[in-house]
């Protein structure tokens, strides 16, 4: 086995010091990515400076996240082709496993994109007062799936993001004369 992992360094030394180089590159590349993003989303806004550095960074980590899924699978797949498997029909297999799962997961999806637009909008944080649909109170968790309100009863109310509509913001009142 070792013979065989030998003879193949020494055959594709040049592919494998492409792929490590690739991937460095990748990672460091998506760091900047994430970084800028985070500068774009924490200017403009009123907010306290620990509510942007918290919208900052859940948005961050999702994207970094994200990039690391693609990076790993482009560099696996790179290796794979490295030692000759053809990976045409993993790629195509992997594309219809992705389509059954977009379509099985759809109200999901809905509820993340959602979960990611009221952050990047500032469209309501953790202590607003908000009246989503027939739920008032104030917000106590935002997730990307869901958005948690507290009433004045103490009652607790789960919202699917991908469900909301509307929103009233009763704590961003500005005057805009």
């Amino acid at each position: 086995m070792q013979e065989f992992i030998i003879n193949i360094i020494k055959q594709n030394a040049v592919e494998i010091i492409w792929i490590v180089v690739l991937f460095f590159l990748g990672r460091i590349t998506l760091k900047l990515i994430v970084k800028r993003l985070a500068r774009i989303v924490d200017d403009g806004d009123d907010l306290h400076i620990s509510q942007k550095e918290k919208r900052a960074e859940t948005l961050g980590n999702i994207i970094l996240s994200i990039g690391n899924i693609i990076i790993y699978a482009i560099i696996l797949f790179m290796v794979l082709n490295l030692f000759g498997i053809d990976i045409r029909p993993i790629l195509a297999g992997a594309g219809v496993i992705g389509l059954a799962i977009g379509f099985g997961a759809q109200s999901l999806v809905k509820d993340f994109v959602s979960g990611l637009f009221i952050l990047v909008e500032n469209q309501y944080g953790i202590g607003d007062k908000v009246k989503i649909g027939s739920s008032e109170g104030n917000v106590i968790r935002i997730t990307m799936r869901s958005t948690v309100l507290r009433d004045k009863e103490g009652k607790i109310y789960y919202v699917s993001n991908g469900s909301i509509k509307d929103v009233i913001n009763m704590s961003q009142q500005k005057n805009f004369s």
